[in-house]
């Protein structure tokens, strides 16, 4: 089987193909050349807008840290304006309590639960 035969006076005229051709061309551009710079330029604003997009996300993350670390800076404050008015047994009273709430009381829950417990004695509310 012969395929048609093709020469110089055969690219010139117009064929069922020409058509769809000048129409993806209009949309393209003019070569295939255009086309592969269309699509990298595509690639490169699909890359800019992921950079763009991590970008907000830490920005969104930093701002996280930030109001925790303003929240608890308020509350320092707030501590401090609260015992700058205490007298002297006070805040010793108060400074005690925030050792057992901070520290001991922690601690020894945690004791509490690395101790065993008897086998078959009644516990608290278990009846």
């Amino acid at each position: 089987m012969v395929g048609p035969a093709r020469g110089p006076n055969l690219a010139s005229v117009p064929g069922p193909d020409d058509d769809e051709l000048a129409r993806l061309r209009a949309l393209v551009g003019p070569s295939e050349r255009a086309y592969g710079d269309a699509v990298a330029d595509a690639d490169r604003a699909i890359a800019a807008a992921k950079a763009a997009t991590l970008e907000a996300g830490a920005a969104r993350g930093e701002l996280a840290e930030m109001r925790v670390e303003l929240a608890r800076a308020r509350q320092d404050q707030d501590l401090f304006q609260r015992r700058r008015t205490m007298g002297a047994g006070e805040y010793l009273i108060d400074l005690l309590r925030e050792a057992w709430r901070d520290v001991l009381r922690p601690r020894l829950a945690h004791v509490a639960r690395r101790v065993p417990r008897p086998q078959g004695r009644e516990t608290r509310g278990g009846q």
